[in-house]
C-alpha cells in the first residue's frame, strides 16, 4: 500500500511538473548567459514574448542570477523572432538580478509585475523607445534601482504600483501621450528631486516641483523639495511615501486649500515639520505614519474622519493632541507609539480603537470630555502609564471606574470650572482695637480632592504694618454649572459657597467646620462695572455673618469666604473688597483704592528691590533660583529661630534653624513652584524659578 502511494504521488508531480512548463514555448540562453523562457505570440510575425517558465512563476526552475542582456531577438529551430514583450509576473521577486535594466526598443508591452520585487538591482531603468503599454505593479519594489525613469512617447497610461517603492530614483519625464496616471502609480522617495512634464500634455503639470492632475488638482507625487501650490485640494495616496527620509529637507507647508489627505500620503516621508491646513477634512489609513513632525497639537476642527495609523510613531511640536469634534471614532492605531504628552477627547468620540494610543508611553494626561465613557479595547492604551491623571466630565466618576478598560487607571480627576489661576482679591479688615489688617486672596495652582480639580485660594492676613502678625491659610473651591463649592476642612467634604442660579426668595446653606447659616436672596439684579453687565445677588442670614451683594465673576463685596463665622473670637471682620485682578491686570476696584500701588506692595514690587516683606521678615531674592536670603530685622532675644517651609498644600518641604539677622537657606532642591516660609509668627510668600 505503500508502495502504490509513493507510485501515485510521483505521478502527480510529474503530471503537475508537465503542466507547469507549459507555460513557454521554448528556452534560450542569452547572451549574458541566463536561460530565458519564451513564448510564441505571433507565428506569422515571428513575434515572442519573456515569460515565466510556469503559469505560477518560477517554481523550481532556476531564477536569473546577475546582469542581465536582455536581447531583441532569439533564434529558435531556426527561426528568429523578435522580442516584443514582457508578460506578466516574468521576473516577479528575482532578487538575483542586478545591474541595470536596459530592454530593448522593440519591446511594446510589460505585463503586470513583471519586475515586481527585482532589489538587486542598483542600477537604472532603461524603457524601450516603441513601448506602449505596462501593467500595473511592472517595476513596483525595486527599491534599490536608481537614476532618472523617463517614460516613453506612446505609453498612454500608468497604472497602480507601476513604479512605486522605488525609492533612490531622482527624476521622472513624462511625455504628452500619458492621459492617464493612477493614485500611487509613480513612486516618491528621498531621492527624488524633480519631475518633468511636456506641456503639452493635456492632464497633467508640474508645479514647484509637484505633479498635479490639471482638473482635479490632485497633487499625485512630489519630492522633498516640493511646495505645495496653494490651489491643490486633495494629497494624492502615497504622494510624499519616504520623500525626505535621511535627507535635509524643508519644513512642509500644506496650504489651506487642500481638504482630503489620502492613504499613505506621508507615509515615511519625515519631513522635520509638517503644517496642517485648517481646512482638512479627511485624513485616510497611515497617512503620515512614521516618524513625521506635526506642527500644531490642535488637529484641524473642520476633520471628520481619520484613519487606522494616521499618526503612528509621529512627533507633536506641542507635545498634546486634540481630538476635533467631527470625529465620533479613533480609529485603531491611530496614535500608535506616537511621541504625545497629552490627549484632548471631544463629547462626540463613542469609541477609540485598538491599539489607538498603543504604547505611547510619554503619555502624561488624557481629558475625556464625554460623561458616557468612550467603548475601549484591552489595547486601546496598552503601554500607558495607568496613573497618570483622566480629566473625566464632573459626575461621571463612577461610570469610568467600571467601565471595562477604563477602570485600569487609577487617578480619574472630574472637570470642574472655578476662579481663573492668577486671580487675586484685596479686602479690608477692621479689627475691634481700631488697627487695620489687609487679607489678600489669591488662585495660586489647582490640586485634586476627592477625584475633583479644585483651585487653591491663598488667604493671608497680615496687619498692615506688616510687624505684628501674618497668618496663611488655603482654600480649595471648585465651580460646576455657576455654583462655586467650597472644600469643609472639618467635614471633610465640598458645600455650596455660591450659587448663581437661585432666584429672588431662594435660599441656600453654607457651612463653616459644623456651624452653617441660611442665606436668603433678597434681589437678583445687574450690576454694572465700566460698562461690563454682572449678575449680582443681594443677600442676607439672621446674624448678619454674610449678608451683602455677590457679584459673579468678581465676588462676594463684604467677604470672598464667611469671615465672621470663619473667626469668631478672633475679634475682627472682613470690610470690603477694595480691589481684584486677573492676570496682573485690574478688573475691578472700589472707591478710591490705589490698587496699583496695593498689587506693587503685596508682590514686592519696589524700584531696585526684588525682596518680600517688611518689618521682622524679608526675603530676598524673589524670584529665587536657587539661594533663599532671610532678614529678620528688630532683633530677638531668642539666639536661633525656627523656619519652615510650605508649599501650596501647606505640606512642609524644609524645616531648619535662622541663626542669624541675615541668613541663607538652599531652596535649589525644591521643583519651580510658589511656596511659603515661616519664621515666628510671620510669613511670607516666595517663588522658585
Amino acid at each position: 500500500m505503500k508502495k502504490l502511494f509513493l507510485i501515485i504521488t510521483a505521478i502527480v508531480a510529474f503530471n503537475l511538473s508537465v503542466i507547469a512548463q507549459a507555460n513557454f514555448d521554448f528556452s534560450a540562453a542569452c547572451a549574458s548567459g541566463q536561460t530565458l523562457y519564451y513564448q510564441i505570440t505571433d507565428v506569422d510575425a515571428h513575434e515572442v514574448a519573456l515569460v515565466p517558465p510556469t503559469s505560477g512563476g518560477w517554481g523550481s526552475y532556476p531564477r536569473p542570477q546577475g546582469d542581465i542582456i536582455f536581447p531583441e531577438t532569439v533564434e529558435h529551430d531556426g527561426t528568429t523572432y523578435d522580442i516584443v514583450a514582457i508578460g506578466d509576473s516574468t521576473f516577479y521577486n528575482c532578487r538575483g538580478i542586478t545591474g541595470s535594466i536596459v530592454l530593448p526598443d522593440n519591446i511594446r508591452t510589460i505585463g503586470r509585475v513583471a519586475f515586481y520585487g527585482c532589489s538587486g538591482v542598483t542600477g537604472s531603468l532603461t524603457l524601450p523607445q516603441n513601448l506602449e503599454s505596462m501593467g500595473w505593479g511592472a517595476f513596483w519594489w525595486l527599491e534599490y534601482m536608481t537614476g532618472s525613469i523617463t517614460i516613453p512617447q506612446g505609453v498612454t497610461r500608468i497604472e497602480e504600483n507601476t513604479f512605486f517603492a522605488n525609492r533612490r530614483i531622482t527624476s521622472y519625464t513624462i511625455p504628452a501621450s500619458v492621459t492617464y496616471i493612477a493614485q500611487r502609480g509613480l513612486g516618491s522617495g528621498f531621492r527624488l528631486e524633480s519631475i518633468y512634464v511636456d506641456e503639452d500634455n493635456p492632464n497633467y503639470y508640474v508645479e514647484n516641483n509637484a505633479l498635479i492632475e490639471r482638473d482635479s488638482k490632485i497633487l499625485l507625487l512630489g519630492t522633498k523639495n516640493t511646495i505645495i501650490p496653494d490651489d491643490v485640494v486633495e494629497i494624492g495616496i502615497a504622494a510624499f511615501h519616504f520623500a525626505a527620509y535621511a535627507q535635509n529637507a524643508q519644513p512642509l507647508v500644506i496650504p489651506n486649500s487642500v481638504k482630503i489627505i489620502n492613504d499613505a500620503a506621508f507615509h515615511v516621508a519625515c519631513f522635520p515639520s509638517i503644517s496642517l491646513p485648517d481646512s482638512l477634512i479627511y485624513i485616510g489609513n497611515s497617512a503620515f505614519v512614521g516618524d513625521n513632525t506635526i506642527v500644531q497639537s490642535d488637529l484641524p476642527q473642520t476633520l471628520t474622519h481619520i484613519g487606522s495609523l494616521a499618526f503612528g510613531n509621529c512627533w507633536f511640536v506641542d507635545g498634546g493632541v486634540s481630538i476635533p469634534e467631527g470625529i465620533d471614532t479613533i480609529a485603531s492605531n491611530t496614535f500608535n507609539n506616537s511621541h504625545i504628552t497629552s490627549v484632548s477627547i471631544p463629547i462626540t468620540v463613542v469609541s477609540i480603537g485598538e491599539k489607538a494610543f498603543y504604547e505611547c508611553d510619554e503619555l502624561q494626561s488624557i481629558t475625556c470630555y464625554n460623561s458616557i465613557p468612550p467603548v475601549l479595547d484591552a489595547t486601546s492604551f496598552h503601554g500607558v502609564d495607568k496613573d497618570i491623571p483622566v480629566y473625566i466630565p464632573y459626575g461621571s466618576y463612577d461610570e469610568y471606574i467600571s467601565t471595562p478598560y477604563w477602570n485600569e487607571f487609577t487617578n480619574f480627576i472630574e472637570m470642574t470650572d472655578g476662579p481663573a489661576l492668577n486671580t487675586e482679591w484685596y479686602y479690608e479688615i477692621q479689627n475691634e482695637n481700631g488697627s487695620i489688617t489687609y487679607q489678600h486672596l489669591e488662585c495660586a495652582a489647582d490640586t485634586t480632592i476627592n477625584h475633583k480639580e479644585v483651585t487653591i485660594i491663598i488667604r493671608t492676613n497680615t496687619l498692615y504694618d506688616k510687624g505684628e502678625h501674618t497668618e496663611v491659610t488655603r482654600e480649595y473651591v471648585y465651580e460646576v454649572n455657576d455654583v462655586l463649592y467650597w472644600w469643609n476642612k472639618d467635614l471633610e467634604e465640598f458645600t455650596v459657597l455660591y450659587d448663581f442660579n437661585v432666584e429672588e426668595g431662594d435660599e441656600w446653606e453654607v457651612s463653616v467646620g459644623e456651624e452653617s447659616i441660611t442665606l436668603h436672596v433678597d434681589a437678583v439684579s445687574e450690576f454694572v462695572y465700566y460698562g461690563i453687565p454682572y449678575k449680582a445677588l443681594t443677600v442676607s442670614d439672621e446674624e448678619g455673618v454674610f449678608s451683602g451683594t455677590i457679584v459673579c465673576g468678581i465676588g462676594h463685596m463684604t467677604s470672598f469666604f464667611p469671615e465672621k463665622l470663619m473667626t469668631r473670637g478672633e475679634e475682627f471682620s472682613v470690610e470690603g473688597i477694595r480691589c481684584c485682578w486677573k492676570n496682573e491686570e485690574l478688573v475691578f476696584k472700589m472707591g478710591n483704592s490705589d490698587c496699583d500701588a496695593i498689587y506693587n506692595e503685596l508682590h514686592g514690587i519696589e524700584e531696585d528691590s526684588s525682596s518680600t516683606g517688611s518689618g521682622t521678615l524679608t526675603v530676598y531674592p524673589n524670584p529665587t533660583d536657587g539661594v533663599l536670603f532671610v532678614e529678620t530685622r528688630h532683633g530677638t532675644s531668642l539666639p536661633t529661630q525656627t523656619y519652615r517651609i510650605t508649599n501650596l498644600m501647606g505640606q512642609t518641604l524644609m524645616t531648619g534653624q535662622i541663626t542669624s539677622e541675615t541668613d541663607q537657606i538652599n531652596v535649589s532642591s525644591l521643583p519651580d513652584g510658589m511656596y511659603f516660609i515661616s519664621v515666628g509668627d510671620m510669613t511670607r510668600k516666595f517663588v522658585v524659578r
